[in-house]
């Protein structure tokens, strides 16, 4: 996970010089980086509760959601945002605009879907640590570093880019309302 943050403060500095490009494309490798330890949380649900409890003493901090790596993502990724936001300042867009004019704007609109990816993985991470948690230790109890395993599920409704989610609820609302108007005239 630190060589995901590594890749994601690269495309920060890109993002921050507006070069798109190569912004989206360090995003997508450090999308596709994160794919790695999501699917290693599947790996960790063949140790059964009792082999568990031998190995947890060792963990320390570099478990789930408590780890360096982890925690240098939620680190850069409000960076991301800040840094996209001030590059969508600049073109005097809004995030619908952007959408709306997606093919005028595409390198940013790019960055803003690559954007939107890494938030989906973060965000299935999490919840596969809750569950990964869940079947080893219990979803009542305290987990490796004291934090009660509700407490990971609470987390799971942090998103970074909540605007980039919201705004397809907008432009499915503002595509419904335009259906939902009559027409003028006869239709024979």
């Amino acid at each position: 996970m630190k060589g995901i943050a590594w890749e994601l403060g690269r495309a920060l500095a890109h993002i921050e010089g507006g070069d798109f490009s190569n912004a989206a494309r360090l995003i997508r490798r450090a999308n596709h980086m994160l794919d790695y330890p999501i699917s290693m949380l599947h790996v960790l649900e063949t140790i059964t509760p009792y082999d568990y409890h031998v190995i947890r003493a060792g963990l320390g901090h570099g478990s789930g959601l408590d780890s360096p790596g982890f925690l240098s993502l939620l680190h850069i990724g409000p960076r991301l945002g800040e840094a996209f936001h001030t590059q969508l300042r600049k073109a005097g867009l809004t995030v619908d605009d952007l959408y709306r004019r997606h093919d005028e704007f595409f390198g940013l609109h790019d960055v803003a879907e690559c954007l939107l990816d890494f938030d989906e993985r973060v965000h299935l991470f999490r919840f596969h640590h809750l569950k990964l948690a869940q079947r080893i230790i219990g979803g009542g109890v305290i987990g490796t570093m004291g934090t009660p395993v509700e407490v990971l599920h609470q987390r799971m409704e942090h998103l970074f880019y909540k605007e980039l989610w919201d705004v397809r609820n907008q432009i499915t609302a503002k595509s419904h309302d335009a259906m939902q108007k009559p027409t003028t005239g006869c239709a024979y």
